[in-house]
């Protein structure tokens, strides 16, 4: 796969983006080192990229940690994405091709089957579906510059582990949201995309604020 924290970067990244890696969990350098069969120097170049990522923070005389998400930085970041993926929603419906909506249909068929499935670690499984899903719908919206911005909040840890947060109802009802999400950019119409979208961005956020 490359190089040697090449392939500890992007492990631990998905960990971390899909929950496995709780926020504030200690990557001890000599655990990592010894997992992965490598000195040290790779380890500490894949923890620099990953706390240049945002996703880790190395404190001095500490160590490296996966960086943690305060109530603050869930409001901050969904308030954002409520004011501009609503937008990329509408244009989807607008600009979507018949090739992109076939993705989008496979993706909630592929999703629901997951969730009804439920396979060792399908949370997981079901936090990379919605990624794809969510950056797909962006990409419908053929508009470059709304993708660059938005799509760097999709790919928030918080955001990208939220399927182990939510309780089974929660999980349907998310599924439900994007199957109605797609019905309507199926049909073209871009008021109930943007509608739904906005609903479905604000049940997530006060998912995530319910949490203990």
């Amino acid at each position: 796969m490359g190089r040697p924290a090449d392939t500890i970067y992007l492990a631990l990244k998905s960990a971390i983006q899909t929950g496995r890696l709780a926020p504030g969990s200690h990557l001890v350098e000599d655990t990592l080192r010894e997992q992965y069969g490598v000195s040290r120097t790779p380890v500490r170049n894949a923890l620099r990229r990953l706390s240049d990522d945002g996703l880790v923070t190395i404190e001095a005389n500490r160590g490296a940690f996966v960086a943690s998400w305060t109530s603050d930085d869930a409001a901050e970041v969904m308030a954002i994405r409520a004011m501009l993926e609503p937008y990329a929603a509408e244009l989807a419906a607008q600009r979507r091709t018949r090739a992109q909506l076939d993705q989008l249909i496979q993706l909630c068929d592929d999703m629901e089957a997951c969730e009804r499935d439920r396979q060792p670690d399908f949370r997981a499984e079901l936090a990379h579906q919605n990624h794809t899903l969510h950056e797909l719908l962006l990409q419908c919206a053929a508009s470059p510059r709304l993708y660059n911005i938005t799509a760097n909040l999709t790919r928030a840890p918080l955001m990208l582990g939220s399927f182990q947060l939510y309780d089974d109802q929660q999980l349907r009802r998310s599924l439900q949201d994007h199957r109605q999400l797609i019905t309507a950019i199926e049909a073209q119409d871009s008021a109930t995309a943007r509608a739904v979208m906005e609903a479905h961005l604000r049940l997530s956020y006060l998912t995530l604020i319910s949490q203990p």
